[in-house]
């Protein structure tokens, strides 16, 4: 087994098992990520205010300009009067002491009206100061409340809550898994639903994964009835209580099984010929008659005592002419052969009824046509005893083998189980054949799916959705350098005439008279005179120049330059839901609900199916409620958390992104302490309330009739191979 162990009789915590509730395993909530931050913001200081500044200043302004005026004119004053005074007198000393006594005056006056001014602002500061350091320690206070109250509220959260199935869910189709994680889901399921109906479990897996689930109900108090095949096929009533053509149908069913192409006239031949050996043996038909009969017909000896002579006669005799044996000899001879191994079939029942679970499992051992015989034959004994039900509907849980079943069987069950409201729960081994086609069918759930392919029709199935993604990241860097040289030469010749011509004539007269006086006789005298002249000059001139010059120039330039250049572009693409790759990394206990809404949009319930879990604390038996974002003034108050036990609405619809939270222990199956969600090392986990010691479940008494032929019956406990007394392994 794979619970852990404990004495017989005994569930402990297993019991939670048992609670009412259908559940397919259970959800992961790291219960600090509903942790509210305190969002109410840290008081800061107030500025004090512009006035208080401003007077401030301008008294100490004031202050310092009476002073400097008192010590420079009032002192200037006082000491011209004092000099003074040495030439007038008294008077102007007492002049220089009154100059003194008004500085001072002001002075004192500057004074009292800064100490005014700083006082008042002092004052404000304090008063300020104090207010903050109050309204800081209300918010310290408020804080520290508030976090107490969230680390009471995280630590009374639970970390796993239960995964329901849909209440108008028919039909679930589980693909994928090992065997341990298929018997981990089918105790799980198979538990929780027993509260609720009966159960029946058809194991065709060759290695008893109903196991765990009958030992625990068993331990519970549940009537279980565990019919193994074919080793304990003697106790089995798969052919129970089936009349004639019942049974003809079943067997004809049965052997035609592994052929979906079985021709007509085959089956019809087959069906005729044990119909009318049904009509030989009378009222009295089982498959060791059944066996006899055909034996006969083949003319083979019979010394099994199940006919009389008369009977043996008249099977030889009557039921079929010569002619007719030698052409149906094939059929004949391919029916004993079916049957001849199913003799035994049943004949240890002593009328013992069903369970409220039923176990039906092939047991450890090869396959053979006898064993694919038997579990078509379970199959068919299950639809006829939904038929049969008058009661509530069981729940139908079928763990297909390595071989699996006929599409056109599990068709027939399922239409059966619709028909009759019965719940229907198949689990694939794998993703292909039959399986491939009856996806979609009901509600669709995956374990891990190691084949490659397997994984790529699972991801098909849960289908594609558009989003943003990284599409080219673009990391450009690069250099350049340019150089170049450019070196002239040149040179120019030039040559210049210059001739000049110039004419001056020039013309020039004048004429002057004088009278002087002198005395005597002759007292006035008289002179005059004239000239005139002329002058010409003319300037011819012719100068010559030649001019050589010669330049040379090199110019070098050198440039240098660098860029880098980072460029991300995203890309709207068209991906899956789930990729392959994480279908095929799935741990064992990992179960995925593929749950589709109108319109398209695809939501996967992430689970873990592992019973152990209910061994840890912080397990809820209800699913997780949810709690929506509360406004940041209703984060200041102490939150009211709902009752962590009342069901949670309806799932947000919302496609699925993968969690980055663990959905299962990392070590299925380990010891309790060592799995599971570790709390903080300083927030140890103390539950306020303890919890009750868990109550045993009540199931309907043997003594009631629940079904036509006798109550819900608890035969003898079965021998599980490897199963140790007082221990559920």
């Amino acid at each position: 087994m794979t619970v852990e162990s404990t004495e017989a009789g005994q569930l402990g915590r297993y019991v939670r098992l048992f609670d009412s509730g259908q559940r397919l395993g259970w959800i992961y909530r790291d219960p600090e990520s509903l942790r509210r931050p305190f969002v109410e913001p840290e008081p800061q200081r107030e500025q004090v205010a512009v006035g208080y500044e401003n007077r401030a200043e301008a008294a100490r302004l004031d202050h310092a300009d009476r002073r400097g005026s008192a010590l420079k004119i009032g002192g200037g004053v006082a000491a011209a009067c004092f000099l003074l005074s040495y030439f007038v007198g008294a008077v102007m000393a007492v002049l220089g002491v009154v100059a003194i006594v008004v500085g001072l005056a002001r002075m004192a006056l500057a004074s009292q009206q800064l100490n005014s001014a700083t006082g008042d602002l002092a004052a404000h500061q304090g008063s300020l100061e104090e207010r903050f350091q109050s309204s800081w320690q209300m918010w310290h206070q408020r804080r520290h409340d508030h976090e107490g109250r969230q680390e009471q509220w995280v630590r009374g959260l639970d970390a796993w809550g239960s995964l329901p199935i849909r209440p108008d869910t028919r039909r679930l189709d589980v693909f994928g898994g090992s065997q341990r994680g298929r018997e981990g889901f089918l105790t799980v399921f198979g538990t929780s639903t027993l509260q609720d109906r009966p159960v029946i479990v058809v194991d065709l897996t060759q290695a008893l994964v109903c196991r765990e689930l009958s030992v625990l109900a068993e331990a519970a108090g549940v009537p279980v009835d565990v019919q193994l095949l074919p080793s304990r096929m003697a106790e089995s009533g798969i052919v129970g209580g089936l009349a004639p053509h019942e049974l003809v149908h079943a067997l004809v069913e049965a052997v035609h099984g592994d052929n979906p192409e079985a021709g007509r006239a085959e089956r019809a031949v087959d069906t005729r010929i044990l119909t009318q050996l049904c009509g030989a043996l009378g009222e009295d038909v089982s498959l060791a008659r059944l066996s006899a009969g055909l034996r006969v017909l083949m003319g083979e000896a019979d010394d099994t005592k199940c006919l009389s002579r008369d009977e043996r006669n008249r099977i030889a005799d009557d039921l079929l002419n010569d002619k007719n044996k030698d052409q149906v000899r094939d059929s004949l001879f391919r029916l004993l052969s079916f049957v001849h191994p199913l003799e035994r079939l049943g004949t240890a029942r002593a009328g013992r009824g069903p369970g409220y679970l039923t176990c039906l499992a092939l047991d450890f051992g090869a396959g053979s046509a006898s064993t694919e015989l038997l579990a078509d034959l379970a199959v068919q004994s299950v639809m006829r005893r939904l038929s049969s039900f008058q009661e509530t509907a069981p729940s139908v849980l079928v763990a297909l083998g390595e071989q699996g079943l006929q599409r056109r069987h599990l068709e027939q069950l399922a239409q059966v189980c619709e028909r009759h409201g019965s719940q229907l729960v198949l689990l694939h081994p794998h993703l292909r054949d039959a399986a491939e086609q009856m996806i979609g069918g009901g509600t669709v759930a995956f374990m891990k799916l190691g084949n490659h392919q397997e994984a790529n029709v699972a991801a098909d199935f849960i289908g594609r959705e558009h989003s943003f993604v990284l599409h080219s990241l673009t990391d450009t860097e690069g250099r350049t350098v340019n150089t170049s040289v450019a070196k002239t030469i040149g040179s120019s010749v030039s040559r210049g005439t210059t001739y000049s011509e110039s004419a001056t004539r020039g013309r020039n007269w004048g004429s002057s008279s004088s009278t002087s006086y002198q005395g005597g006789d002759n007292p006035f005298s008289t002179s005059s005179s004239s000239n005139s002249g002329g002058s010409y000059s003319e300037t011819t001139g012719t100068s010559t120049s030649f001019t050589y010059s010669t330049n040379e120039s090199t110019t070098h330039t050198t440039g240098d330059s660098d860029s880098t250049s980072l460029a991300t572009g995203q890309q709207r693409v068209y991906e899956y839901v789930l990729e392959p790759t994480q279908l095929q990394a799935l741990a064992e206990f990992s179960l995925l609900v593929v749950e589709r809404h109108p319109g398209g949009a695809v939501q996967v319930h992430a689970g873990d199916c592992n019973p152990n879990l209910v061994l840890l604390d912080r397990v809820s038996m209800a699913p997780l409620p949810q709690f929506d974002p509360a406004p940041a003034a209703a984060q200041i108050a102490a939150p009211q958390p709902p009752g962590l036990q009342q069901p949670y609405p309806v799932a947000p619809q919302q496609p699925y992104v993968p969690p980055t939270q663990p959905t299962a222990p990392q070590q299925p199956y380990a010891p309790t302490g060592q799995q599971g969600h570790q709390t903080a090392p300083h927030q140890p986990y103390a539950p306020a309330v303890q919890p009750a010691a868990p109550q045993q479940p009540q199931w309907p008494s043997q003594g009631q009739p629940q079904q036509p032929g006798g109550g819900w019956t608890q035969g003898p406990p079965p021998s599980w191979p490897g199963q140790q007394p007082g221990s559920f392994r």
